[in-house]
Order: C-alpha cells, then sequence, then structure tokens
C-alpha cells in the first residue's frame, strides 16, 4: 500500500509544478513584459499568442501541456499504475495552474495542463479534446473550442471509467473519476465569462493572421 506521506508529498508537487506561470515568464524572456498587464489580462497560451506572437504563445503552449504530463507521467511512475492517483496529480496540477501561489493564485484556464494530464490518464480522449481545435478554427473562438474539445473528450471518459470500457487496448478505471469529473467542471468555470460574451455576442475571435501588440519593456 503506497504511503500516505508520499501520496501528500506527490500532490504538493504535482500543485507547484503546475502552478509554474509560463505565460509571465516566457512574457517577461521575450519582450520584457508582464503579459497580464496586456490583451485580455490573462495569462495563458491565448493572449501570449494575440499580443506576443505564435511562437511565443506556442512556446507557452507546449509548456503548460508539459506540466500536466510530466506530473501525471511521474504519478504513474512512482505509484506503479493507480489510476486514482494518477488521476488526482493531473487534477491537482490543473488546479496550480488555475491559482498558482507564485503570481497570487490567478492563473489561466486549465485547459493546456489538463489536456497534458489527460495524455497520460487516456490517450485516447487525448486525441478526441483535440477536436476542440477543429471547432475554434472553424468558429475563431478558442474558448468555445476549450469547452467543446475538453467537455466531449472528459465525458467520455467518464462514461467508460464507469463501465470500464477498454479502448485501444487501453483499460478505463473508475479511479479515473478523479480526474474526469471535477476537471471540465473548472474548466468550465474558468471559461464562465467566455460564455457570457459568446452568449451577448462579444467574444474575441482568433485572428487569421498573427498581429502580436508591441508592448513597452517594463521595469
Amino acid at each position: 500500500m503506497t504511503d500516505s506521506a508520499q501520496i501528500i508529498a506527490s500532490l504538493v508537487i504535482a500543485y507547484f509544478v503546475g502552478a509554474i506561470p509560463f505565460g509571465v515568464i516566457i512574457g517577461r524572456l521575450w519582450r520584457g513584459v508582464d503579459i497580464r498587464s496586456y490583451g485580455s489580462g490573462g495569462s495563458g497560451a491565448t493572449n501570449v499568442n494575440r499580443t506576443l506572437g505564435a511562437r511565443a504563445g506556442a512556446a507557452v503552449l507546449i509548456a503548460d501541456v508539459g506540466k500536466g504530463l510530466i506530473v501525471s507521467a511521474l504519478a504513474k511512475f512512482v505509484f506503479d499504475g493507480e489510476a486514482w492517483l494518477i488521476a488526482a496529480a493531473g487534477t491537482v496540477a490543473v488546479l496550480g495552474h488555475m491559482f498558482p501561489v507564485y503570481i497570487r493564485f490567478k492563473g489561466g484556464k486549465g485547459v493546456a495542463t489538463g489536456l497534458g494530464a489527460l495524455a497520460v490518464v487516456s490517450p485516447v480522449f487525448a486525441a478526441v479534446a483535440l477536436s476542440g481545435v477543429i471547432v475554434a478554427a472553424v468558429t475563431r473562438y478558442v474558448s468555445l473550442g476549450s469547452i467543446i474539445g475538453s467537455g466531449l473528450s472528459l465525458g467520455l471518459l467518464i462514461v467508460c471509467s464507469v463501465l470500464g470500457i477498454e479502448i485501444l487496448g487501453w483499460d478505463h478505471e473508475i479511479g479515473y473519476l478523479v480526474f474526469a469529473m471535477p476537471v471540465p467542471v473548472l474548466i468550465f468555470w474558468s471559461h464562465r465569462s467566455n460564455v457570457d460574451r459568446l452568449a451577448k455576442g462579444g467574444e474575441s475571435k482568433l485572428e487569421n493572421k498573427a498581429t502580436p501588440r508591441r508592448a513597452q519593456r517594463t521595469p
């Protein structure tokens, strides 16, 4: 049986890794700015992309996905594939991303970090989550793609975990509900203002061509 102290230590590490604000870090390194002072004020890849350009946005996206993937992969190794512990580590990483201690608990929306964790929990449904990219490309609304992609993939994960369905040789255990149930709620909650703007027709669309905003260097 896994030691309680080991579980607690692993979840604490998962939080602090998930909380690393790569959007803020890359904004500082890329242009010497605090990305939270520009665009939407968010620290995620979408705002970085709109403000500093596609390369900076891609760097943040990769880093944020990597947080969730690394944390969950390490949990899988440490806990010998114990489903609920892998799921818990992924969920805590998402919480860390959304409420990071390093920047006064005001973080991103959790989609990229959640996708990284989902790639370990279930690569099958991580692929399904990428349907959100298609939605975003067609509608030009990143928020809509994020909500649909995460909602669809995690909804299917819930069904398969409850029923114990195996897909492409990948078992979906009941323990994965520790990730599949809270994370879509957290993601939808983080997008509540976007949902309101979508309903009112005021949501910003993804630009067809990157037009990074020139920002003054901060002290």
